[in-house]
């Protein structure tokens, strides 16, 4: 799953990449409203972590116009303007969650898997192809009865094409959903990955992985 942090502190932005990045997420980061705004409207991501001390653009004004646009993400706002009057105007411009710093890690996860859990209430499903399945919330692949072993990259790489099952994934986007906005990853790395997690989740009967030559990736 892929994450917005929207957060000018770079101190709090790297312990939260790190933090997040341990627990499975994929993490793009602004340090600024506008910049925010900017991959908010271009990207999907499965929630939103937004500052509302922001330069550039107040976080007041970047979920608004998050909403104004018609993205439904989910937005938790982190924020030390704790007075019900805040919360409330942050609520009003459509933000789904309210956390006062200083606060603990855990529960910022734990708000944060919540809002995606009602965001999408029928994603607790188990991602199949051939005799592969995928489960999401356990983050864990069988092969038949199998179970497989999987890097964090390789577990988001195949957790995407599944999600997509059928559709061709181009390169691009493959970098950009599972390494991040600003990775500089080239397509060799991809294929390394790719080859790898070819031959852990192996089935004699079916090409799991189809590489569209020049373009990206699909499952049939």
């Amino acid at each position: 799953m892929k994450l917005l942090v929207v957060e000018d502190n770079k101190e709090l932005n790297e312990a939260l990449k790190q933090g997040l990045s341990s627990r499975g997420y994929t993490i793009d980061i602004a340090q600024d409203g506008a910049y925010g705004l900017e991959l908010a409207l271009v990207n999907e991501y499965d929630a939103i972590i937004l500052d509302l001390n922001l330069p550039k653009k107040d976080g007041i004004e970047v979920g608004k116009k998050i909403r104004d646009a018609r993205i439904k993400t989910p937005i938790i706002a982190l924020t030390a303007r704790d007075t019900l009057k805040e919360k409330l105007k942050g609520f009003e411009s459509g933000f789904d969650d309210y956390l006062t710093k200083p606060f603990e890690f855990e529960e910022l996860v734990a708000r944060v898997e919540a809002m995606i859990r009602r965001s999408k209430p029928n994603d607790n499903i188990i991602l199949k192809v051939g005799s592969i399945k995928l489960n999401p919330k356990k983050r864990e692949v069988r092969s038949g009865t199998r179970k497989v072993s999987l890097t964090k990259i390789e577990f988001n790489i195949l957790e995407y094409l599944l999600r997509n099952k059928g559709i061709v994934i181009k390169n691009v986007e493959l970098i950009e959903h599972v390494w991040g906005e600003d990775s500089d990853l080239i397509d060799p790395p991809i294929r390394s990955h790719i080859k790898n997690l070819r031959k852990k989740i192996g089935d004699k009967n079916l090409e799991i992985i189809i590489t569209i030559p020049g373009v990206g990736y699909k499952i049939e």
